[in-house]
């Protein structure tokens, strides 16, 4: 058996694309996920989340209220299940608007968790992750320690509370980057 050789262009395409991974996302939301990947460095895992909320077909309502979960009215809306086995022991999470959030009443999402799973409409009450989710362009990241997203579920919510259950979104593409470490396999 040879030595396969994998040329620059080819290794570059590979990396590019990344390994799928599977959110388990709530139905509420998971039409507007385009895709989900992750690259590995090392120990260091990094997740990859590309969201359109008017992707055609996804149906996704913009919330309701303020802090009031973002997807297809009633039902579950969770992005994601963070996980140390998924994500690694996660410290930080960052968010890239790459298209304008619009709706005909809301134009500003945040980024929230909570311990349990919730519908599209319902108010969180936790603290947010990232804020003002506004305009292409804007880059918010927030470092964590601890491991205090262990076990939580992600949401995008409504950041001001102008949001109706009945609108749907117009546009809007966010980028959503999870950074989680894993520990070295003992020898």
């Amino acid at each position: 058996m040879g030595n396969r050789r994998v040329g620059r262009k080819r290794l570059y395409e590979l990396e590019k694309a990344g390994q799928s991974v599977e959110l388990d996302s709530g139905i509420g939301i998971k039409k507007a996920i385009i895709s989900a990947s992750q690259h590995r460095q090392g120990q260091e895992i990094v997740t990859e989340i590309a969201i359109d909320l008017a992707k055609s077909g996804a149906v996704i309502n913009d919330g309701g209220g303020a802090r009031a979960v973002v997807g297809k009215n009633g039902d579950a809306s969770e992005i994601t299940k963070l996980t140390v086995a998924k994500f690694g022991i996660i410290t930080e999470i960052r968010a890239v608007v790459v298209e304008d959030i619009a709706s005909a009443t809301m134009d500003d999402l945040d980024l929230e968790y909570h311990a349990s799973t919730r519908n599209a409409g319902v108010t969180l009450s936790t603290a947010s992750i990232l804020t003002g989710l506004t305009d292409k362009g804007v880059d918010n990241s927030t470092e964590y320690d601890n491991n205090v997203l262990s076990d939580k579920f992600l949401f995008l919510v409504d950041g001001k509370g102008g949001g109706n259950t009945s609108n749907e979104f117009t546009a809007g593409k966010i980028l959503i980057y999870i950074y989680g470490f894993e520990a070295p396999a003992d020898l």
